[in-house]
């Protein structure tokens, strides 16, 4: 299902559910769980602590789904704002603690494709951006792994659409820095013969 057709679909949905349709609500928490959950897991990185989060989201989803608003944002959008909303709690009362064994694999995006050519340099990329301080990290993991809009982001964030960039970009900038020198680490070190040489 594309974009729209299944954007058109949730939004049918979630007018029934707010209804009372609970049956509405299941679809959409059928659609929706597997994306959810992989954003969360991409943040906390423990696979129960996923699970239990995107169950606590879909739940508070449900209650808060009677005063759901149009407002022009995917509803999507609106399950991600309230799953940040979770993962910022989560790491109020504890330590994250980053498995990347039970992470999902990320989603290729074009710029990020030309920066890496393998699985387990997605891996290491994966631990470059969780690497950036928590803002860049949250941008560059909903705009290029999540796929939102600028504005969506913006939204799931509670942020202006120019601090998004402005993140974005450093984000990007300080990504690149890293993977270059993470890059330049790992070439082999040849040994220095020239004084083996002059004797």
């Amino acid at each position: 299902m594309g974009k729209a057709p299944e954007e058109d679909y949730l939004k049918e949905l979630i007018a029934r559910a707010k209804e009372g349709d609970r049956r509405a609500y299941g679809k959409i928490f059928r659609l929706c769980y597997e994306d959810i959950f992989d954003y969360i897991a991409r943040r906390v990185g423990n696979r129960s602590d996923a699970e239990d989060l995107t169950m606590h989201v879909f739940a508070k989803g449900l209650n808060a789904v009677s005063s759901y608003e149009d407002r022009g944002y995917s509803v999507k959008a609106w399950l991600y704002r309230i799953a940040h909303n979770a993962v910022v709690d989560h790491f109020r009362t504890q330590r994250p603690s980053v498995d990347l064994e039970d992470l999902p694999e990320i989603a290729d995006d074009s710029n990020i494709e030309a920066m890496i050519s393998a699985r387990e340099e997605l891996e290491g990329l994966y631990k470059e951006i969780a690497a950036l301080p928590t803002a860049q990290a949250e941008v560059l993991l909903l705009r290029f792994v999540e796929d939102r809009s600028v504005a969506e982001t913006a939204m799931i964030l509670d942020k202006k659409e120019v601090t998004v960039r402005a993140l974005q970009f450093k984000g990007i900038k300080n990504l690149r820095a890293r993977v270059m020198e993470a890059e330049a680490e790992s070439l082999p070190v040849e040994a220095d013969t020239s004084t083996e040489s002059e004797h």
